[in-house]
Protein backbone atom coordinates (compact mmCIF):
# COMPACT_ATOMS: atom_id res chain seq x y z
CA UNK A 1 0.00 0.00 0.00
CA UNK A 2 1.24 3.03 -0.95
CA UNK A 3 1.91 6.02 1.82
CA UNK A 4 1.15 8.51 -0.86
CA UNK A 5 -2.57 9.89 -0.94
CA UNK A 6 -4.06 12.15 -3.64
CA UNK A 7 -6.60 14.54 -2.51
CA UNK A 8 -9.55 16.13 -4.48
CA UNK A 9 -8.02 18.29 -7.50
CA UNK A 10 -9.30 21.58 -7.26
CA UNK A 11 -10.76 22.98 -10.90
CA UNK A 12 -9.19 26.73 -9.11
CA UNK A 13 -5.59 27.94 -9.41
CA UNK A 14 -3.76 27.05 -5.57
CA UNK A 15 -3.58 30.72 -5.35
CA UNK A 16 -6.96 31.69 -5.49
CA UNK A 17 -7.85 28.37 -3.11
CA UNK A 18 -5.06 29.66 -0.85
CA UNK A 19 -6.85 33.04 -0.62
CA UNK A 20 -10.89 31.60 0.05
CA UNK A 21 -9.22 28.95 2.78
CA UNK A 22 -6.91 32.56 4.03
CA UNK A 23 -10.51 34.32 4.29
CA UNK A 24 -11.92 31.60 6.34
CA UNK A 25 -9.45 31.27 9.02
CA UNK A 26 -9.16 34.79 9.49
CA UNK A 27 -13.13 34.89 9.66
CA UNK A 28 -12.45 32.46 12.29
CA UNK A 29 -9.91 34.58 13.91
CA UNK A 30 -12.49 37.34 14.09
CA UNK A 31 -15.12 35.00 15.89
CA UNK A 32 -12.81 33.84 18.58
CA UNK A 33 -11.43 37.06 19.33
CA UNK A 34 -14.66 38.52 19.92
CA UNK A 35 -15.34 36.18 22.26
CA UNK A 36 -11.84 36.05 24.47
CA UNK A 37 -11.93 39.84 24.30
CA UNK A 38 -15.81 39.95 25.58
CA UNK A 39 -13.89 37.41 28.61
CA UNK A 40 -11.45 39.67 28.85
CA UNK A 41 -14.44 42.65 29.71
CA UNK A 42 -16.27 40.08 31.55
CA UNK A 43 -13.54 39.54 34.11
CA UNK A 44 -12.46 43.11 34.42
CA UNK A 45 -16.03 44.46 34.98
CA UNK A 46 -17.08 41.60 37.64
CA UNK A 47 -13.55 41.95 39.43
CA UNK A 48 -14.29 45.53 39.65
CA UNK A 49 -17.79 45.68 40.60
CA UNK A 50 -17.36 42.86 43.53
CA UNK A 51 -20.91 43.51 44.58
CA UNK A 52 -21.22 41.97 48.00
CA UNK A 53 -17.69 40.92 47.77
CA UNK A 54 -18.62 37.89 44.95
CA UNK A 55 -15.76 38.86 43.10
CA UNK A 56 -13.71 36.72 45.82
CA UNK A 57 -15.88 35.36 48.64
CA UNK A 58 -14.28 35.13 51.97
CA UNK A 59 -12.27 32.03 52.23
CA UNK A 60 -11.81 30.86 48.42
CA UNK A 61 -8.61 29.99 47.35
CA UNK A 62 -7.13 31.42 43.61
CA UNK A 63 -4.57 29.91 41.71
CA UNK A 64 -1.45 31.64 41.17
CA UNK A 65 -0.40 34.41 39.19
CA UNK A 66 2.28 31.68 37.30
CA UNK A 67 -0.02 29.09 36.92
CA UNK A 68 -2.40 31.47 33.91
CA UNK A 69 1.82 31.85 32.34
CA UNK A 70 2.47 28.34 32.63
CA UNK A 71 -0.95 27.11 31.00
CA UNK A 72 -0.21 29.55 28.03
CA UNK A 73 3.51 28.07 27.25
CA UNK A 74 1.98 25.57 24.94
CA UNK A 75 0.65 27.82 22.53
CA UNK A 76 3.57 30.47 22.87
CA UNK A 77 6.10 27.41 22.05
CA UNK A 78 3.89 25.82 18.99
CA UNK A 79 3.86 29.47 17.47
CA UNK A 80 7.31 30.08 17.31
CA UNK A 81 7.80 26.36 16.45
CA UNK A 82 5.54 26.47 13.55
CA UNK A 83 7.14 29.95 12.46
CA UNK A 84 11.03 27.80 12.00
CA UNK A 85 9.38 25.26 10.29
CA UNK A 86 7.37 27.80 7.55
CA UNK A 87 10.90 29.79 7.24
CA UNK A 88 12.90 26.56 7.30
CA UNK A 89 11.57 24.10 5.03
CA UNK A 90 14.17 21.21 5.77
CA UNK A 91 12.66 21.58 9.57
CA UNK A 92 9.35 21.44 8.54
CA UNK A 93 8.51 17.90 9.71
CA UNK A 94 10.88 17.95 12.85
CA UNK A 95 8.67 21.63 13.44
CA UNK A 96 5.41 20.62 12.76
CA UNK A 97 5.73 17.27 15.78
CA UNK A 98 6.89 19.87 18.41
CA UNK A 99 3.96 21.91 17.59
CA UNK A 100 1.78 18.67 17.77
CA UNK A 101 3.42 17.98 20.99
CA UNK A 102 3.34 20.93 22.46
CA UNK A 103 -0.30 21.55 22.39
CA UNK A 104 -1.07 18.31 23.43
CA UNK A 105 1.06 18.84 26.70
CA UNK A 106 -0.72 22.15 26.92
CA UNK A 107 -3.56 20.57 26.86
CA UNK A 108 -2.37 17.82 29.51
CA UNK A 109 -1.67 20.74 31.75
CA UNK A 110 -4.36 22.85 31.28
CA UNK A 111 -6.77 19.75 31.77
CA UNK A 112 -5.01 19.45 34.95
CA UNK A 113 -5.91 22.72 35.97
CA UNK A 114 -9.37 22.18 35.09
CA UNK A 115 -9.62 19.09 37.69
CA UNK A 116 -7.88 20.51 40.43
CA UNK A 117 -9.91 23.87 40.82
CA UNK A 118 -9.41 25.33 45.05
CA UNK A 119 -12.40 27.10 44.42
CA UNK A 120 -15.17 24.39 44.56
CA UNK A 121 -17.49 24.69 47.48
CA UNK A 122 -20.22 22.18 48.29
CA UNK A 123 -23.70 22.90 49.57
CA UNK A 124 -25.39 21.14 52.54
CA UNK A 125 -26.09 18.06 50.25
CA UNK A 126 -22.33 17.96 49.09
CA UNK A 127 -23.29 19.28 45.40
CA UNK A 128 -20.28 21.41 44.62
CA UNK A 129 -20.59 24.72 43.06
CA UNK A 130 -18.29 27.60 41.83
CA UNK A 131 -17.95 29.61 44.74
CA UNK A 132 -17.79 33.27 43.60
CA UNK A 133 -17.75 35.38 40.50
CA UNK A 134 -13.88 34.80 40.10
CA UNK A 135 -14.43 31.11 40.03
CA UNK A 136 -17.05 31.31 37.18
CA UNK A 137 -15.31 33.09 34.90
CA UNK A 138 -11.76 31.29 35.42
CA UNK A 139 -13.83 28.28 34.26
CA UNK A 140 -14.98 30.46 30.88
CA UNK A 141 -10.77 31.37 30.24
CA UNK A 142 -9.57 27.81 30.80
CA UNK A 143 -12.63 26.62 28.59
CA UNK A 144 -11.28 29.04 25.94
CA UNK A 145 -7.42 28.10 26.76
CA UNK A 146 -8.35 24.07 26.17
CA UNK A 147 -10.50 24.64 23.42
CA UNK A 148 -7.84 26.56 21.71
CA UNK A 149 -5.30 24.04 22.57
CA UNK A 150 -7.61 20.65 20.95
CA UNK A 151 -8.51 22.89 18.08
CA UNK A 152 -4.64 24.22 17.33
CA UNK A 153 -3.39 20.47 18.12
CA UNK A 154 -5.91 18.65 15.17
CA UNK A 155 -4.22 21.54 12.88
CA UNK A 156 -0.84 20.74 13.79
CA UNK A 157 -2.02 16.78 13.40
CA UNK A 158 -3.20 17.44 9.92
CA UNK A 159 0.22 19.22 9.29
CA UNK A 160 2.31 16.46 10.52
CA UNK A 161 -0.11 13.95 8.67
CA UNK A 162 0.59 16.21 5.56
CA UNK A 163 3.89 16.34 5.61
CA UNK A 164 4.37 12.90 5.81
CA UNK A 165 2.06 11.21 3.68
CA UNK A 166 0.52 12.82 0.44
CA UNK A 167 2.05 14.28 -2.60
CA UNK A 168 1.62 18.39 -2.16
CA UNK A 169 1.39 21.13 -4.24
CA UNK A 170 4.12 23.37 -3.00
CA UNK A 171 2.11 26.55 -3.82
CA UNK A 172 -1.11 25.22 -1.99
CA UNK A 173 1.21 23.97 1.37
CA UNK A 174 3.08 27.10 1.47
CA UNK A 175 -0.37 29.02 1.65
CA UNK A 176 -1.36 26.61 4.24
CA UNK A 177 1.47 26.75 6.55
CA UNK A 178 1.02 30.52 6.38
CA UNK A 179 -2.81 30.24 7.10
CA UNK A 180 -2.21 27.36 10.06
CA UNK A 181 0.78 30.07 11.18
CA UNK A 182 -2.13 32.91 11.68
CA UNK A 183 -4.35 29.94 14.08
CA UNK A 184 -1.21 29.63 15.57
CA UNK A 185 -0.13 32.66 16.09
CA UNK A 186 -3.64 34.35 17.03
CA UNK A 187 -4.10 31.25 19.98
CA UNK A 188 -0.68 32.35 21.28
CA UNK A 189 -2.23 35.90 21.75
CA UNK A 190 -4.77 34.46 23.40
CA UNK A 191 -3.90 32.47 25.92
CA UNK A 192 -0.99 35.25 27.05
CA UNK A 193 -4.10 37.98 27.17
CA UNK A 194 -6.21 35.41 29.15
CA UNK A 195 -2.76 34.80 31.39
CA UNK A 196 -3.07 38.49 32.20
CA UNK A 197 -6.29 38.76 32.90
CA UNK A 198 -6.10 35.95 35.60
CA UNK A 199 -2.66 37.47 37.07
CA UNK A 200 -5.60 40.16 38.20
CA UNK A 201 -7.41 38.71 41.08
Amino acid sequence: MSHDTEFHIHHDSAEKVGRRERLGVRLLIVADGAFVFGMMFSWFYLRNLNENNAWLPKGVHTFTTASGYIAAVGLVVAAIFHRIGERNHGMRRVSSIVVFLALVIGAVYQWHQMAHMPFIAHDDNGRPFYNGAYASNWVLVAGANMFHYLLGAFVALGLVIRGYRTKLDPVLEEWRQRIAGSWFTWIAVSGILCAIATSFK
